[in-house]
């Protein structure tokens, strides 16, 4: 975590401080990509890759894989989304990790 990108490193302790470290974890299967990273939940089944492309604009890509619905595909994909700002960024990890947002706190 320490060669990425500023914008990765500043969203990913945003979302594990409120979040928790528990609900973000980090898989890192880009490690050789400064401006990357995977975000998965405990199971791991579900991740979430964010790319800042080197722009420091604070906007985002998004792609998003779901488990695999075959055994020859390690995942299937589920979708990309370009250009996003850091909120939006937020709104999509949470659904798609499917974190679970306590009101009553």
């Amino acid at each position: 975590m320490e060669q990425k990108t500023e914008q990765i490193k500043q969203l990913v302790s945003h979302l594990k401080k409120k979040y928790g470290s528990k609900n973000i974890i980090e898989t890192d299967y880009w490690d050789g990509d400064n401006t990357a990273i995977g975000l998965t939940e405990q199971t791991k089944q579900y991740v979430v890759y964010i790319a800042d492309n080197c722009k420091t604009d604070n906007k985002f890509f998004v792609s998003l894989e779901n488990p695999p619905a075959v055994n020859d595909f390690p995942y299937t994909p589920y979708g990309n989304f370009e250009n996003l700002t850091i909120d939006e960024v937020e709104k999509i990890v949470v659904n798609h990790l499917k974190i679970i947002i306590n009101h009553d706190i």
